[in-house]
């Protein structure tokens, strides 16, 4: 039997937008951040999601697609030929922006842990995390979430 190879955060990406999830370029392997535009059919449905590991909780929020923002990143200098060769964007939330719904895995309770062991986690763990927690989000309206166990039954 072959082992299946090791999961790296750009293989976890594109699985993830494989499924349907935009992974925006904010996202970074270490520590964990995440960032997935989870597009709704109608105008206004979506929502970004934003996965973290930080300290000792693993955590998703999700907030409206209006809540985030661009920066415009300029060199220090600022001189002509940074302002010719063009600014870079960050992409970030907008102040005061507040999630529609959070859900997280407190390991400090659950584990134990007492410093930044959430941040310390192989990607593989926090990969499940992020699968056990991406339920938990209450259903977009117009998408219709087919649940394995209870396709069988009907």
């Amino acid at each position: 039997m072959q082992a299946l190879p090791p999961l790296t955060f750009s293989s976890w990406t594109r699985a993830l937008s494989a499924r349907g999830y935009g992974v925006l370029p904010a996202s970074h392997a270490v520590p964990v951040s995440l960032w997935l535009r989870d597009d709704a059919p109608g105008p206004g449905e979506g929502r970004v999601l934003h996965y973290s590991a930080r300290g000792t909780r693993l955590r998703l929020a999700a907030y409206r697609p209006t809540d985030l923002t661009t920066l415009i990143l300029r060199a220090a200098c600022d001189c002509a030929e940074h302002r010719q060769a063009g600014a870079t964007g960050r992409v970030a939330l907008n102040p005061g922006a507040q999630p529609l719904e959070v859900h997280e895995l407190d390991g400090a309770k659950v584990f134990g842990w007492r410093g930044h062991e959430a941040a310390l986690l192989p990607l593989q763990e926090t990969a499940g995390i992020l699968e056990s927690l991406l339920p938990r989000l209450t259903p977009r309206r117009g998408v219709v979430e087919v649940h394995p166990d209870r396709a069988e039954a009907s």
